[in-house]
C-alpha cells in the first residue's frame, strides 16, 4: 500500500511527537485525547498509536462507501463452438 508524502512525514513527526500527527490527520477529537492520554503515560504507547491513526487513515485508500471503487467490465471471448468429451491427439 503506497504512503504519500503527507503520510510518510506524519509518520516521521508521530515517532518524536504522535500528538501532533494524530491532530494534523483526524482534528482535535476522540482520537487526539486517547492519543495525547497515551503519549502522556508513556511515549512508546502514543507513538504505536500515532502509527496506527497515520496508517488507517491512509490518503491513498481507496473507501469502498464513498464509491472510492470502480467497476470495469472484463471483455469476455465467448467461443464460437462448444466441444464435448476429450479429444485425443493423432500420431
Amino acid at each position: 500500500m503506497p504512503y504519500s508524502g503527507r503520510d510518510i512525514a506524519l509518520f516521521v513527526v508521530a515517532f518524536f511527537c504522535s500528538p501532533i500527527a494524530v491532530l494534523v490527520k483526524r482534528g482535535c477529537g476522540v482520537d487526539f485525547l486517547i492519543n495525547l492520554c497515551l503519549f502522556v503515560l508513556g511515549a512508546f504507547p502514543g507513538i504505536i498509536h500515532g502509527f496506527y491513526i497515520v496508517h488507517k487513515y491512509n490518503d491513498s485508500v481507496e473507501d469502498i462507501e464513498r464509491g472510492g471503487l470502480s467497476y470495469q467490465r472484463i471483455p469476455n471471448d465467448e467461443p464460437t463452438r462448444v466441444s464435448y468429451g476429450a479429444s485425443y491427439a493423432s500420431e
